[in-house]
């Protein structure tokens, strides 16, 4: 077998193996030790690829984000041809983004252990970050009238729709199906959300 591809081959090994650890113990469950083991491989081989557990989980992290993130921009520019409210169409494609978080299996996971570490959280932060500047620039041309602030618009959006996905990965007995339609109601409102009264609330 190439070098490459054994390469790529033992980086899956290992972050697999952690999201196992991840989903059984949580952050302080996992050690490179652990994860070696879990994985069958060495060590060694371990620290050859990443210099820490941090490592290994925010690489898991940036790979859920860009997945999500493809997705996304796709999503977002197919919107403006639809018909309809922008709105209503903006939620109602949290469907197909949902379809895409049932094959991120451990994703929930790996965001509660993000959250575990001071470092790692503010990564995480960063992450969702850059999914509200998306969202700020979707809602900028959807909207551009709102008197509001449309990055934190865009940030509260993200915050609720991360945590409800993840609530559909930890939830023993959650309905899924209406998980997901509680957030398209809720997103939809959201952004229904009377531009008169967004003028009149304090500052």
């Amino acid at each position: 077998m190439p070098k490459q591809k054994r390469s790529k081959k033992t980086v899956s090994q290992i972050l697999e193996a952690t999201i196992e650890l991840l989903e059984e113990a949580g952050f302080s469950g996992v050690t490179m030790q652990k994860i070696a083991d879990r994985a069958g491989i060495n060590v060694a081989a371990v620290y050859s690829y990443f210099p820490n557990k941090h490592h290994v989980i925010l690489e898991l992290n940036n790979r859920i984000f860009e997945q999500r993130n493809d997705v996304r921009i796709e999503q977002l520019e197919e919107l403006f041809g639809q018909d309809g409210h922008w709105a209503d169409n903006f939620a109602e494609s949290l469907r197909d983004l949902a379809v895409l978080l049932e094959n991120q299996r451990g994703a929930a996971a790996v965001h509660a252990a993000m959250r575990a570490s001071p470092a790692l959280a503010e990564m995480s932060a960063k992450s969702l970050d850059r999914a509200s500047d998306r969202i700020k620039s979707f809602l900028e041309r959807a909207d551009p009238d709102y008197p509001g602030d449309q990055w934190l618009r865009a940030r509260v959006i993200s915050e609720a729709v991360t945590s409800v996905f993840d609530l559909m990965q930890t939830a023993e007995d959650a309905d899924n199906n209406a998980l997901l339609n509680e957030a398209i109601l809720m997103v939809r409102a959201y952004l229904k959300y009377p531009a008169e009264e967004a003028k009149t609330q304090p500052d």
